[in-house]
């Protein structure tokens, strides 16, 4: 699998990382202005999920430039082709690499948790099972940051095997801390994907609005996917390294790093809804205005009559379905609700629709009866 034709991952891994890191700060930028422009009176501003976030995508550029470094002295080149000296910086930075980028895929799920209490405002006892299960990650995480200096006796061993007297732990413990920790993140990634979507489906608000929501979180399921296939990638990367270390390292990186820039993103497209909508609102506006400089000025007054009773009567279905209908709400206006809507077996709910009909009424002209004589 890490083989995928290729001689080295070093100008690869870069392209991917960098272009990933770029529409994801995009992303992030566009979240902020809408924060900070759009945001509802309650809740203007930027909230804990979005200092989460920009915490995130700033340890992501610190991955970044830190490959591009690990790249230049000789990661993802194989061992082969590389002398001693940049062998041994190639994992120098790798070791430093893999201790900050585990938390670059691992800390984007507090902001999940926190964007969801803000959707859904839940209760103690949700607060604890999802804090809960954020910290037990971190707590695996930084386990596996520890463990990677740890290793070996002395630190620097585990990049310069030159130096004498020096042992390292049996590869296995890394390996078997890494496959549970990479598993019980790819866990959480599926339970916040679609753990939330039932409580989102209730709440108060139009039902476009709610799948909007629900498909936007849902799509952090994918990070799920990038774990898998890191797992499955795992065994072949520390099966290789004792002949080939700087090798297989740099696709180990990308498909970290994507799983962090996925629930990035999938964490921020649920406050977009603004912005989608002035862009919709300008795109409107244009068409209609495109259409009301096409009409013909010099119609007849009749058909002015007409048309100005159309347009009257459109304005009025207009209000009136948006009142219905509640599409003045809208996804990115978060909190959406304070709480769902309550639930009760016992009550009784009555459905009322709403239909409107327009009708044209011509004047009638009363005509005089053939019988009569003007005198």
């Amino acid at each position: 699998m890490i083989e995928l034709g290729r001689d080295d991952y070093d100008v690869f891994a870069n392209q991917v990382l960098w272009s990933l890191f770029a529409i994801s700060a995009v992303i992030v930028g566009l979240r902020i202005v809408c924060r900070l422009r759009f945001g509802t009176q309650q809740r203007a501003g930027l909230g804990l999920d979005d200092y989460i976030t920009v915490f995130c995508l700033a340890l992501s550029l610190v991955v970044c430039v830190l490959v591009t470094i690990a790249t230049d002295f000789g990661l993802g080149k194989h061992a082969a082709d590389l002398n001693d000296q940049e062998k041994a910086d190639a994992l120098k930075f790798n070791a430093i690499i893999n201790a900050v980028l585990i938390w670059q895929f691992s800390l984007p799920k507090f902001a999940i948790i926190a964007i969801l209490k803000r959707i859904l405002n839940y209760g103690t006892k949700t607060a604890i099972l999802f804090w809960g299960l954020g910290i037990t990650s971190q707590a695996c995480v930084l386990a596996v940051s520890v463990w990677w200096f740890k290793q070996c006796d002395p630190v620097e061993f585990g990049w310069d095997k030159s130096i004498n007297g020096g042992t390292c732990a049996d590869v296995k413990v890394m390996s078997n801390l890494a496959y549970f920790t990479s598993a019980y993140s790819a866990f959480l990634d599926i339970f916040f994907a679609f753990y939330p979507i039932p409580f989102i489906m209730r709440l108060n608000m139009p039902l476009r609005a709610r799948i909007a929501v629900a498909s936007a979180l849902s799509l952090s399921s994918l990070a799920f996917v990038v774990s898998v296939i890191k797992l499955s990638a795992l065994g072949q990367a520390f099966a290789m390294q004792e002949t080939d270390p700087t090798y297989p390292m740099p696709y180990l990186d990308i498909l970290g790093m994507s799983e962090g820039y996925i629930l990035i993103i999938c964490s921020s497209l649920p406050t977009l809804g603004p912005l989608f909508r002035v862009v919709k609102g300008k795109i409107t506006s244009r068409g209609t205005s495109t259409n009301k400089s096409g009409a013909n000025v010099g119609s007849s007054l009749h058909s002015l009559h007409k048309s100005f009773g159309r347009s009257k009567d459109q304005r009025s279905t207009d209000e009136m379905e948006r009142s219905i209908g509640g599409n003045s709400s809208s996804v990115d206006e978060i909190p959406l609700v304070t709480s769902p809507m309550p639930l009760s077996s016992g009550s009784i709910k009555k459905t009322v629709n709403i239909s409107m009909t327009t009708e044209e009424i011509k004047p009638k002209l009363k005509s005089r009866p053939h019988g009569d004589k003007i005198l």
